[in-house]
């Protein structure tokens, strides 16, 4: 199968997924080749490849990544090497 025909099949499997609710389970994300560990940012990379048709897909699939300014920063540290 040719890439292009792949990517069109590829495109009206998730359209027909889509259909089904907003928000797609782990095995149904898996079986459109979304990993289980996808941002959403890379959901935001998908049209510099013109892969607009998958976006709302993709979007179904992602997971929101974590804020950044929830870690502690901390003015210095000490590193002491033991043996």
């Amino acid at each position: 199968m040719a890439v292009r025909e792949m990517l069109v099949w590829f495109v009206a499997v998730l359209q027909a997924i889509s259909t089904y609710g907003a928000e797609l389970s782990s095995e149904a994300c898996r079986d459109v080749g979304f990993s289980s560990n996808l941002l959403c940012s890379s959901c935001d990379l998908l049209s510099q490849f013109s892969l607009n048709e998958i976006s709302s897909s993709c979007r179904q699939c992602c997971q929101e990544e974590a804020q950044f300014e929830s870690r502690k920063r901390y003015a210095g540290a000490i590193l002491e090497v033991c043996g």
